[in-house]
């Protein structure tokens, strides 16, 4: 499992068993931390009140994913490399509205992570004690 999050939450992961897999620099305020024996990709143990994006790999009994947290809301979607993968609904011969929904909050939710990431990173060029 990999996720990137802020320099300062580095303490949360690493209780987790993340190490350190990227920085840009030594003052970075992002860092990519990655947990190659994590476990169920660390369901219901990820934080979800701190800013951070992240995927898994599929195991023996669950699938690829990806996650997001912006502190408030946490995200967790089914996805692999192409793409999310969506429930089916035989029955109806449509996307399960579930599944839709699960997407969208993601979307949302990474998104608004990527925002928070890119100002704190200009932040940081602009003043590097930051």
């Amino acid at each position: 499992m990999q996720v990137t999050c802020r320099r300062q939450d580095r303490a949360r992961f690493e209780a987790l068993g993340f190490d350190l897999e990227f920085e840009e620099s030594s003052d970075s305020p992002i860092l990519v931390m990655a947990d190659q024996e994590a476990n169920y990709a660390h369901c219901n143990e990820l934080p979800a009140d701190i800013p951070y994006h992240g995927h898994n790999a599929s195991g023996d009994d669950y699938g690829p994913g990806n996650v997001a947290c912006d502190g408030t809301q946490f995200a967790d979607v089914p996805a692999t490399t192409d793409g999310f993968v969506i429930q089916w609904d035989y029955e109806a011969q449509r996307p399960m509205e579930k599944s839709i929904e699960e997407i969208r909050l993601y979307i949302e939710v990474r998104e608004a992570v990527g925002r928070m990431f890119k100002e704190l990173a200009a932040k940081a060029r602009l003043d590097p004690a930051v």
